[in-house]
């Protein structure tokens, strides 16, 4: 045996006979075990301080939470309007639930809830059966020159497009259909009945929203929603009438939206 291999042997002897008090081996041991943990989870760390500000942006701060407001929801995107900053007002309870309904043919119109800001309404409505269910997305083409059905595998993807008699393109079938010549099923006017000058967008589906924005100008302080709607889907009826929309956190949501 080399002179090496002697002194390896015996201090290795003296180590296993070696007593270590056991304070000085509870205090090794724990120093050793947070040097690891400091080492390996000091990237962990940033990803829960990253979760845990996104669970404080989560808590219901009203009546409305991100998760029961609709708008919330990723089916109520419509042309980039329902945007992060609607989402973080919704998350504030800044919409407004509402339980308006018209009725025919066994077919409701359902007016669940509203928000305001000061240049944006937004409405999030459903199209009922009499037992509360969605309406089907379906649609009449009888007597139109259809071009395309808008179905995929036997399912509605899109609405249908047609052919009109004498012009030019195609026209697109919608789901909710109205007999106004500006075609407006919706419409936006202020406490003297004047119309307000606004981009208007609906999901023209069973559910959805309808999306008023102004090209800048704050809305007048009163409000009202027109429904003047004669088809929906397949059925053919009248479903008219008049909402006022409440605008009580329109300040707050602007300023929540910013």
């Amino acid at each position: 045996m080399s002179i090496s291999d002697e002194i390896k042997q015996s201090l290795t002897e003296q180590f296993d006979h070696a007593q270590v008090p056991e304070e000085v081996d509870r205090r090794v041991r724990q120093s050793f075990i947070q040097f690891h943990e400091k080492k390996e989870n000091k990237n962990m760390k940033k990803t829960i301080i990253a979760l845990s500000i996104a669970a404080a942006v989560l808590i219901p701060t009203g009546a409305y939470s991100l998760s029961s407001s609709y708008f919330a929801k990723d089916q109520a995107g419509i042309n980039g309007i329902v945007d992060s900053g609607v989402k973080r007002a919704v998350s504030e309870g800044l919409s407004v639930p509402i339980d308006r309904k018209i009725t025919d043919q066994g077919i409701t119109i359902h007016f669940k809830e509203v928000y305001v800001e000061d240049t944006k309404v937004l409405i999030h409505y459903r199209i009922e059966k009499s037992d509360g269910s969605l309406v089907p997305w379906e649609f009449d083409t009888t007597g139109l020159q259809i071009i395309s059905d808008g179905k995929k595998d036997g399912k509605q993807a899109e609405n249908p497009t047609y052919q009109e008699p004498g012009a030019e393109g195609f026209s697109q079938l919608s789901f909710i259909g109205t007999g106004r010549k500006d075609h407006l099923a919706f419409r936006l006017t202020d406490a003297e009945g004047k119309e307000i000058d606004t981009g208007i967008a609906d999901k023209d589906k069973p559910e959805g929203v309808i999306a008023f924005v102004t090209s800048g100008a704050s809305l007048p302080q009163t409000l009202k929603l027109h429904v003047d709607i004669d088809r929906i889907g397949k059925t053919k009826g009248s479903w008219k009438g008049e909402i006022s929309i409440d605008q009580s956190k329109a300040k707050q949501a602007t300023e929540a939206a910013r």
